[in-house]
């Protein structure tokens, strides 16, 4: 039976599952075959099946609502039953964590794709960013992708990252799991394409209301210096036309932050859609996209050190 080295539980905790974020990042996974990888593939295919484009919107959110329960309902029940049974749950917690909070790939992919654009590329960088969007990127021009690239990655971030990173503080590994599977369901179901938005409504909507928590916290760190300073945060936004609240309100804040422009006009489905948007500067080049590189890991950094003091204190345990 495996067991606790001889220090305090809760700083064994902590120093072990910083250990596992450091090491998600260093060390590399394999791309293809990583579980939520194979896990967004089989969404897709089951949608494919059971996905009937003719039915009516409530036949469509039905069938979306009992696809991704149909997904995500077996694999949490042998992983709870795999926990319960487990002498070792610490490594079981920390494997899980592991696995959660994968983002090699979409930092290798933003890296590859400001790469590609700092060499003219920008057939390669077009083809990188749309592995994480729905709308149309084939005539993206050069600041159109460092706008593109932006906002996917902040969302990647704060919805896929963080967000993961709180529910295994505040519930532990399996709740962790569930809302990544969530996740990449509602990723794999686009709601801003008209083919999707009454399928995958049900894990979207799901998806986002267990995402406030990190995209609150994710607005309350990029306004500190505002709020430090006593001023109000000018970054109320709602919900418009192919722009999430979520979105909208970290968009804006980076916006703000890094004094640039983000938003405006994208095109879905072969059609020009408007949306919001913030003018907070001139528009993005590369010398910006490396600052929002640096940016992002500050933010996840930060994030880590507000959440970590809770597995310190005790208040939380695997």
């Amino acid at each position: 039976m495996a067991t606790l080295p001889q220090w305090q539980p809760e700083f064994f905790h902590w120093l072990l599952f910083s250990c596992v974020l450091l090491a998600e990042r260093l060390i590399p996974a394999p791309r293809l075959a990583h579980p939520f990888k194979i896990f967004r593939r089989l969404a897709q295919a089951m949608a494919r099946k059971v996905h009937k484009s003719d039915a009516t919107r409530s036949q469509q959110r039905i069938a979306g609502l009992m696809a991704c329960l149909t997904l995500a309902l077996p694999w949490l029940a042998i992983a709870a039953l795999l926990y319960w049974i487990s002498d070792s749950d610490w490594l079981f917690s920390a494997f899980i964590l592991y696995l959660c909070v994968h983002s090699q790939s979409a930092q290798g992919d933003l890296k590859a794709t400001q790469q590609a654009l700092k060499q003219g590329q920008k057939h390669l960088a077009r083809e990188l960013t749309q592995r994480y969007v729905a709308r149309d990127v084939r005539a993206l021009s050069a600041i159109g992708i460092h706008k593109a690239s932006m906002e996917w990655y902040s969302r990647f971030l704060v919805h896929g990252w963080l967000a993961t990173l709180i529910w295994f503080a505040i519930a532990g590994p399996i709740a962790a799991l569930a809302y990544r599977g969530l996740y990449e369901i509602a990723m794999a179901w686009p709601v801003i394409q008209r083919h999707w938005r009454d399928f995958g409504f049900a894990a979207n909507w799901l998806m986002r209301g267990f995402a406030w928590p990190a995209v609150t916290l994710v607005w309350l760190i990029l306004g500190m210096r505002q709020l430090l300073g006593g001023n109000i945060l000018p970054w109320r936004f709602s919900t418009q036309p192919f722009m999430h609240l979520h979105d909208g309100r970290i968009w804006r804040a980076i916006a703000h932050r890094l004094q640039l422009t983000l938003g405006g006009p994208l095109m879905i489905d072969g059609i020009k859609q408007q949306r919001p948007r913030f003018n907070m500067g001139a528009e993005p080049d590369t010398a910006d996209l490396q600052r929002f590189v640096k940016l992002s890991v500050k933010l996840q950094l930060a994030s880590w050190l507000i959440l970590s003091p809770l597995f310190l204190i005790g208040i939380v345990s695997p």
